[in-house]
């Protein structure tokens, strides 16, 4: 079984994660090389993703709206239909896609300020 990986890809010199406007494929699909087979948007544009080789979509592990960093595996194409149930199993579970982000801890009330020692008032001369 040859099982493909679609990384995120680096659509500029100065990106670092993208996010996914779109999976224009579904798993079980048949891929072409060189077809678009998802929409990213980058820190720059939003641009088609070709795929690197022939197949089917086997998993989709990045959801639409899911953010990726450069290099990572957010997909799976596979060469024969056959392949596409035993790739899926074999599959990390995909993330949510809009994930809500945790909440900021709250900050503990601020200490009450320690009582100063008494001044003693000037002496008038």
């Amino acid at each position: 079984m040859a099982t493909h990986e679609i990384f995120m890809p680096a659509l500029s010199s100065t990106m670092t994660e993208g996010k996914i406007v779109e999976w224009l494929k579904k798993p079980g699909d048949k891929v072409e090389r060189g077809e678009s087979v998802l929409v990213v948007e980058s820190d720059k544009a939003d641009m088609d993703v070709e795929s690197f080789n022939e197949g089917y979509l086997a998993a989709v592990l990045m959801p639409a709206g899911g953010t990726a960093p450069v290099g990572e595996t957010i997909g799976l194409i596979v060469e024969t239909e056959a392949e596409i149930a035993d790739a899926q199993a074999k599959a990390p579970a995909a993330p949510a896609a809009a994930a809500a982000p945790a909440p900021a801890a709250t900050p503990a009330p601020a200490a009450p300020a320690a009582a100063s020692a008494p001044v003693a008032a000037p002496t008038p001369v």
